[in-house]
């Protein structure tokens, strides 16, 4: 109780604030098809420098949370997902939008991935310290094939992409040589280069790989020509896109709960994230659905599981990041590296000794979800009028 009512006093009028801010720069990028949530988490680091630990980890915890959801706002409206963990379900809501149900679907993303992110947030709060106990017993040896672990799940995971997994997964262990041998002393691969002799930074690395190649494939997609027809009726006009969403969300209550398990496991697994834990639920609900027709042509069943599951991978993400310092996803590798610069350092010690501040972050990731209903309420209700403006 008393470590709880210490991570309380982190919890000022600074962290509401930054929580508030970050939620809106969050939907703003999440709504752009082609942006990621890493590229929005990663354009966030420079300003973790001017804060306090607490405040720089919530900036990181509500950006995160806002642009996964964000990402249903352009799948829905344009059938162009916002981000890669909206991909799953946006034949379900783009079908759907065009029947005139443009609140109903909007409003049960909203509700479940708040939903995905509670029970997450609960998982990662009760299993972390338990797990933490667990690892101090490690030594170099388990670390290692923890490591080889979650390389071969990075890869495992791809399905039928193993090849190019491969290929990728090679090429990134390729450009971690780069830079001083950490037992010898040798530069390696340098070729002269004085700026790369610490390596290959990760955050240009990130913004290179997935911003830019996000950006030039949304100015490719611009060519292709798009007819969206949009049925207008008094649900799109009206500002209550909860209207409905409660018996839906109580009629799936299992299937949100359900997916927020695997979400969180699947944002557990290094190498993973939240649109393999969007594509897995989706396919668990098909299966276990009494209409699997309905999946890719207007299903909200797919539409709620998804969206709780790829939200619940964020906190779930957080597990072997905190635990082990090993990263769940490309975003929490990102907070490994805030975490270091504001002097606590991943792994089992910081169970031992910043256990007030871990407490602190676990309660952060309620308040981002809770405050991202008001907020994206607010967003969404803009947003879903810009797609009936004449060109």
């Amino acid at each position: 109780m008393d470590i709880f009512i210490s991570a309380l006093a982190y919890i000022d009028y600074t962290t509401i604030l930054v929580v508030i801010g970050a939620c809106l720069f969050g939907l703003f990028v999440g709504a752009i098809p082609g942006l990621t949530s890493t590229m929005a988490i990663a354009l966030m680091v420079p300003f973790t420098f001017f804060l306090d630990p607490i405040p720089a980890l919530a900036l990181m915890i509500s950006v995160g949370a806002s642009s996964i959801f964000a990402g249903d706002i352009p799948g829905a409206l344009l059938n162009i997902p916002g981000t890669p963990a909206s991909a799953a379900y946006t034949n379900d809501a783009h079908t759907l939008v065009k029947e005139g149900k443009t609140n109903r679907v909007l409003g049960m993303s909203l509700t479940s991935s708040v939903i995905g992110g509670v029970i997450g947030t609960i998982i990662l709060a009760s299993t972390a310290p338990l797990l933490a106990e667990f690892a101090l017993k490690f030594s170099s040896y388990e670390y290692m094939w923890l490591t080889l672990i979650g390389l071969s799940c990075a890869t495992i995971v791809s399905g039928a992409q193993i090849r190019k997994s491969l290929l990728a997964l090679f090429f990134g262990i390729a450009l971690a040589t780069i830079g001083y041998d950490e037992f010898t002393g040798q530069a390696r691969f340098t070729f002269g280069e004085v700026s790369l002799m610490q390596g290959v930074s990760f955050i240009p690395a990130m913004i290179g790989l997935f911003a830019i190649s996000g950006a030039i494939k949304y100015y490719v997609d611009r060519w292709i020509e798009k007819q969206i027809k949009l049925a207008v009726n008094t649900d799109n006009s009206s500002y209550n896109i909860f209207k409905g969403v409660g018996k839906v969300v109580c009629r799936r209550k299992g299937g949100i709960f359900r997916s927020g398990i695997i979400g969180t496991l699947i944002g557990a697994l290094p190498g993973a994230g939240a649109d393999i834990a969007a594509w897995i639920s989706y396919a668990v609900s098909k299966k276990l659905s009494k209409k699997p027709q309905k999946y890719g042509q207007g299903s909200e069943e797919g539409i709620v599981d998804a969206s709780a599951s790829n939200n619940a991978s964020l906190a779930g993400s957080w597990i072997p990041s905190l635990v082990f310092g090993i990263p769940g996803d490309s975003a929490a590798a990102i907070i490994i590296g805030v975490l270091y610069m504001k002097d606590m350092q991943p792994g089992p010690t910081l169970f031992l000794f910043n256990p007030d501040k871990l407490y602190a972050v676990f309660i952060i990731f309620f308040i981002a979800n809770l405050i991202l209903l008001p907020i994206a309420f607010i967003v969404v209700n803009f947003l879903k009028k810009i797609v009936a403006i004449d060109n």
